[in-house]
């Protein structure tokens, strides 16, 4: 197992974590200002290209899809 294929592992199961959480605190999350809330949805945007970057480098250097 290459250090690429590991952190992408890793940064799967953060990002699984992370909306585990975000559902079990909706209701303190929704109630927060609509700023915070963009503030959030961005970050969840950003984390989530990320995430699809790290795909693509996965699906170039090593052939790996996971939906094949």
């Amino acid at each position: 197992m290459t250090p690429s294929l590991i952190a992408h592992i890793v940064g799967a199961l953060v990002l699984l974590f992370a909306t585990f959480l975000i559902i079990c605190k909706y209701n303190n999350i929704i109630s927060r200002k609509p700023y915070d809330i963009v503030i959030l949805l961005l970050l969840i945007s950003g984390i989530i290209t990320l995430h699809g970057i790290s795909h693509l480098g996965l699906e170039y250097v090593y052939g790996y899809n996971p939906l094949k």
